[in-house]
């Protein structure tokens, strides 16, 4: 039987168009909802409106904006919002002075296949003002810190100029341009693209001009942080017996050191440890500059040092004062009078001989507590000189 049905031309014709009607209800059937009328489904998207005017013209006034009202079939809903990213509202103020106008609003490169769209407002009302174009001066601002050991190096990018345009009145606002370069953390010459922003005399951004070009490309120089850095000697070591340092002598005082900066070095300078040991006579020793932590390297690397060595001897000093230091109120209630054997350089002793005022010896009071208390006794020398012994190792103090 169904082989005489399908032979059968008229039936299949009869049911193809029986097909064709149940498909065509299935596609145009009214569907429930507040988007759709008989007309099929209606859908609205707002849209900015882009003024063409002439070469010599800007407008001032807010951006517009209207709305774009889309009927289409329920088939193209889904891919209607992607199309219409595309679309496009224009109204022409070509060939327009400056002045206020009212412009109507036309649409461009709206999708295929919508059945009909409406634009409202379909009219808008703009203002024109002469469009002027100024050269202004580009000003670069630092912010941040590079690296720890790293410095922001000779910088000069010299004369930059970019031009601004817009509304005469807007234009003559802008006092220069401002590009600010952040070199936070940086440890090496780097490229910034750099945002140039229009500012009025007082700093304020100028939103309302165009400035070409809208950025520019700045080499800013990071260097190793460079410092001048004082030398001290240190003697280490002990010279021959019966021999005493009397002075070190630095050929150079003053380094240059690469990786740290001035708030990081010492404030007495960078410490030249300089070996005595066994000396038993004045001698020229080259001593390397040892490296803080933080350093890559100094220059010069090492400096020569005049090591002076004298016979040791030794001096008794009887009855030096004992002075109190550190407070006002304080006295002392035992000896007022210590003695004392120095040991050091004869040259640096027979001094001290004749003029004993160089060496005194005191009582610190600035960390005691109010009462009589016992303080040790210490003593003021100059360098290189030993206190052998004291008669008296501490004293009595009143303190108020």
């Amino acid at each position: 039987m169904m082989d005489r049905f399908l032979r059968n031309t008229t039936a299949l014709r009869i049911l193809a168009l029986v097909l064709a009607c149940i498909l065509w209800l299935a596609v145009h059937a009214p569907q429930g909802g507040s988007n759709q009328d008989k007309g099929g489904v209606t859908q609205t998207y707002p849209l900015s409106i882009h003024i063409e005017t002439s070469n010599n013209m800007v407008v001032t006034s807010p951006q517009p904006t209207a709305t774009v009202r889309v009927t289409t079939s329920l088939l193209r809903v889904p891919s209607l919002p992607a199309d219409m990213l595309r679309a496009q509202l224009v109204a022409n103020a070509q060939g327009l002075g400056p002045g206020t106008e009212t412009l109507h609003v036309a649409a461009i490169d709206m999708p295929n296949g919508i059945r009909s769209y409406s634009i409202s407002p379909a009219t808008v009302t703009v203002v024109l003002e002469q469009k002027q174009t100024v050269q202004r001066s580009v000003s670069l601002q630092i912010i941040g810190t590079p690296q720890s050991g790293y410095t922001l190096g000779r910088f000069d990018p010299g004369t930059i100029t970019a031009d601004i345009s817009g509304a005469a009145s807007a234009v003559q606002s802008v006092a220069h341009l401002v590009g600010t370069i952040d070199v936070s953390g940086l440890s090496q010459t780097t490229t910034k693209v750099v945002q140039l922003e229009p500012v009025d005399a007082s700093g304020r951004v100028v939103q309302s001009v165009s400035v070409d070009p809208v950025s520019i490309s700045v080499t800013v120089p990071i260097a190793a942080s460079t410092q001048a850095v004082d030398l001290t000697p240190v003697v280490t070591g002990t010279p021959a017996p019966g021999y005493a340092v009397a002075g070190v002598t630095l050929a150079t005082t003053q380094v240059t050191e690469v990786g740290l900066s001035s708030a990081q070095l010492p404030k007495g300078g960078l410490s030249v440890p300089v070996d005595v040991n066994n000396l038993s006579h004045t001698a020229t020793v080259s001593v390397p500059i040892p490296l803080m932590q933080g350093m890559t390297s100094v220059s010069p690397s090492s400096v020569t040092a005049v090591v002076q060595v004298e016979p040791s001897i030794t001096l008794p000093l009887q009855n030096l004062p004992i002075r109190v230091q550190g407070g006002n109120q304080a006295s002392l209630t035992g000896p007022t009078t210590v003695d004392a054997v120095l040991s050091g350089p004869e040259s640096v002793l027979h001094a001290i001989a004749q003029n004993p005022t160089q060496v005194y010896a005191y009582v610190d009071v600035s960390k005691a507590k109010s009462g009589t208390v016992s303080l040790p006794i210490q003593m003021h020398v100059p360098g290189y000189v030993e206190v052998v012994s004291l008669s008296a190792r501490s004293v009595e103090v009143a303190i108020q």
